[in-house]
């Protein structure tokens, strides 16, 4: 069951927990940094959300790159929560973090900086991106945050300046609109974000703004690598992935060698909590 599966992973090897210790840091060059030289500057923390419905090994390398690229001394990938906006996202939350935890666990080195938040797994819905950030803020009051966006999220048709959170005002019988309230404003005034180019999304740049991010935000900058390096990105699609296990399924080859077409894709200790907890399966 899930439930043995992470108590499982918990017996080898500590999960990250808001309540649990931090591990190492450890820079690009793989040194350790020492704890009085640690306490002497703020620790910058990307988060790097999403449904990870699976996680695939291009989110994995996205949050390695974010690593090699000295823009954040960690990475925290977090699972959202139940949306009830995404009727497809029927995983639960559970599964898809254990496969992130399975994910990390088995693919970097202990003290590689990427870990997995919980933050959202006793939620009943998923945060909203300015109550995530500010929660995760009041929990670490020593640590500065930024937010991983892609550029399909800098398009015309987007605007995070219009992002909602949860009305905690809100009770029973005020208005439905007024459970959100607009706080895209505040997130872009408070947090930093780090943008990754996603393929076909492309951002003007002008002489005005040789960036081409001015205008969306104070706080946003490229995520770019150290010089003589080049970002390394795939495209694997959890949409994709998930249409391959349930057509596999569907011919009732559930068996190891059904799940060949996905093989590589995810990590192996993904593939197999997939077939053994039978996820996917139309």
């Amino acid at each position: 069951s899930a439930a043995a599966a992470s108590l499982s992973l918990r017996q080898q090897r500590p999960f990250f927990c808001e309540a649990s210790a931090q591990r190492p840091i450890v820079t690009p060059s793989g040194e350790s940094r020492s704890r009085i030289g640690e306490a002497a500057r703020r620790r910058r923390i990307a988060i790097y959300g999403g449904a990870y419905d699976p996680i695939t090994n291009s989110h994995l390398t996205a949050a390695s790159e974010i690593v090699h690229s000295g823009k954040a001394d960690e990475v925290w990938l977090v699972p959202c929560g139940f949306r009830p906006d995404k009727p497809k996202l029927k995983t639960p939350p559970l599964d898809r973090y254990i496969m992130c935890q399975l994910a990390v666990n088995t693919t970097f080195s202990p003290d590689f900086p990427i870990k997995v938040s919980d933050i959202e797994l006793p939620e009943p819905e998923a945060l909203y991106t300015y109550d995530l950030l500010s929660t995760l803020r009041a929990k670490h009051p020593g640590v500065d945050f930024c937010f991983v966006i892609g550029t399909d999220w800098l398009q015309p048709n987007t605007n995070i300046a219009d992002w909602t959170s949860k009305n905690f005002a809100w009770k029973k019988g005020d208005p439905e609109e007024q459970k959100v309230i607009v706080t895209g404003d505040k997130l872009l005034r408070e947090f930093d974000f780090l943008v990754v180019v996603r393929p076909g999304y492309e951002v003007p740049r002008t002489m005005e703004d040789p960036t081409g991010l001015k205008k969306f935000g104070p706080r946003l900058e490229w995520l770019q690598m150290p010089e003589g390096l080049t970002f390394i990105e795939g495209n694997l699609s959890s949409t994709e992935l998930r249409k391959r296990v349930g057509r596999a399924s569907s011919f009732r080859r559930v068996g190891a060698s059904a799940l060949h077409i996905v093989e590589g894709l995810v990590p192996g200790s993904v593939l197999s909590y997939i077939q053994r907890q039978g996820l996917y399966v139309e």
